[in-house]
């Protein structure tokens, strides 16, 4: 019994047996009962609990069914992926010569509505009913579910293919169809190859990847600092003046702002200055006030009339 158990286990990881209950503790004995009253003296009990064998009376085992391919729910038309799990009952239903015929029954979970369920709930709770089959090493679909066939063509998946019978007869037959035949297969050989050969040599470029990975960050850094240049340098130039972008200065443009003379109208300054001298003003002092600096202003004026005249 023993070397069944290593024999049914040795493919399987211990985190995938422990979760389908197909783990057996090396200290069991089967000669000293069931793995469940094992378990139960050491303190453990199924994740299903006492739920698992509440119909034991009656032939059902609660067990964890993992759907064996993908198939399609006949009332709500969901897909189901291989490797689904359900909590299904397992039932012996008869024998193939010796070999035990097991039947799992469980239910969709897809959630549809009330319109579409099979008991007026949220879920579809369409009834699934999977058999053994050993005669053809195979899953017999028996209630609620349909197996999806996927068909492909080796020739549109680019794999290789042999010649069907017919087409080695008449490669028999016709000696230019076989010679146009093997010209066609050479040339694919050769498209393959050097495909084959690009490939491998494409691949050995991205092998070191932490050279590539090096490269593309210094890259990525040297781009960041000329940024951070662009936009200190747009900083320092402050906002633009005008709506047009100004010339760099030039020493010909500096020359020519310096020959420029600008005449000052005194007629205009003595009157900016009367009107921003006071309504009341004081009369002269010892030291001197408001009169002695208002007469400050005009003789001021003065004098530069008398030299732009003389100029």
């Amino acid at each position: 019994a023993q070397a069944t158990v290593v024999h049914m286990t040795q493919d399987i990881t211990l985190k995938a047996t422990r979760a389908d209950t197909f783990y057996y503790p090396p200290d069991w004995n089967p000669c000293r009962g069931s793995l469940d009253q094992f378990q139960r003296k050491k303190g453990f009990e199924h994740h299903f609990g006492k739920s698992r064998t509440k119909n034991l009376d009656k032939g059902l085992l609660v067990i964890r069914f993992e759907m064996p391919f993908k198939v399609q729910c006949l009332r709500c038309s969901t897909y189901v992926g291989q490797g689904t799990r359900y909590d299904a009952d397992k039932k012996k239903v008869g024998k193939y010569f010796s070999t035990p015929l097991y039947e799992f029954a469980m239910r969709c979970g897809a959630i549809t509505g009330h319109d579409q369920s099979a008991d007026g709930g949220v879920h579809c709770n369409q009834r699934f009913v999977i058999r053994t089959d050993p005669k053809n090493d195979d899953y017999e679909l028996v209630e609620g579910l349909r197996r999806k066939v996927q068909t492909w063509e080796a020739e549109d998946a680019g794999n290789v293919w042999f010649h069907d019978s017919n087409t080695r007869q008449k490669m028999a037959e016709d000696p230019m169809f076989r010679v146009e035949k093997v010209g066609r297969d050479l040339a694919r050989e050769r498209s393959e190859k050097k495909r084959f050969f690009d490939l491998e040599e494409l691949q050995a470029e991205r092998e070191d990847t932490y050279a590539l990975n090096c490269r593309m960050r210094r890259l990525h850094r040297d781009l960041r600092k000329e940024e951070l240049a662009r936009e200190e340098a747009k900083k320092r130039e402050g906002k633009a003046n005008f709506a047009l972008p100004m010339q760099p200065p030039s020493a010909q443009d500096s020359m020519e702002a310096a020959s420029v003379t600008f005449r000052t109208d005194h007629d205009k300054v003595a009157v900016a200055a009367g009107a921003a001298a006071p309504l009341f003003r004081k009369r002269r002092g010892a030291e001197g006030g408001p009169e002695t600096k208002h007469s400050a202003i005009e003789e001021l004026v003065g004098k530069r009339r008398k030299l732009a005249e003389h100029a």
